[in-house]
């Protein structure tokens, strides 16, 4: 059988990532979350916090944050800066979602992974947003917050998704043209949103 991708963006709080794990389950394929980070490391040799704590922060921003471990990971590149940057670290990323999508079917959350795999024969690219009143509400129950602090939360996870996002690819995040499928999540539920992106990718791959 063809191998597949479905790459899942979402709006921090639109149920994006529990919709891929129902889809996943749907059909039996893994989930690529935070396992990319673990895969990068893995084929890098570098300590996986390296890759966390530049997760989804666009290079301007990492690198002030980043300096600090400029030491420990110095020899990893021979020859090149002391201090290893966001833009290399995208890199191995990126080879590192590129030998998942060869070696496998599955589902991949965020990352600039539909712009990454955007030469992959068999990938679905979605995008996942909600109504605001129901972002708000999911991530106040998630996170314990308040109302508004729950909104600035996703102002500012939003903001910095985008900012990675349009930093590394040349196609803008969230823009539906840019996407096989935009989809809100609060016209017909988190259940009902899976079982749709279930049956387009069905009829979209011949599943």
């Amino acid at each position: 059988m063809k191998k597949y991708v479905i790459s899942i963006g979402r709006q921090l709080g639109s149920g994006g990532k529990e919709i891929a794990e129902k889809l996943s389950k749907k059909l039996n394929v893994q989930v690529y979350d935070k396992k990319i980070l673990e895969a990068a490391a893995q084929e890098s040799g570098l300590d996986a916090d390296t890759f966390e704590n530049a997760d989804e922060k666009e290079s301007s921003t990492f690198l002030e944050h980043f300096i600090a471990l400029r030491d420990s990971i110095s020899s990893y590149f021979a020859g090149q800066d002391s201090c290893m940057n966001s833009d290399r670290l995208f890199q191995i990323q990126s080879e590192a979602i590129r030998n998942i999508a060869e070696r496998e079917s599955c589902i991949t959350i965020g990352r600039c992974s539909e712009y990454i795999l955007r030469d992959h024969p068999n990938m679905i690219s979605i995008f996942v947003t909600a109504d605001s009143d129901d972002r708000v509400k999911r991530i106040m129950k998630s996170k314990g917050l308040s109302k508004e602090e729950a909104a600035e939360f996703i102002e500012k996870g939003d903001r910095k998704r985008k900012s990675y996002h349009d930093y590394y690819a040349t196609t803008e995040w969230g823009v539906a043209r840019h996407y096989d499928l935009c989809i809100n999540s609060s016209r017909l539920g988190i259940d009902g949103t899976v079982e749709f992106i279930y049956e387009y990718a069905k009829q979209r791959l011949g599943l």
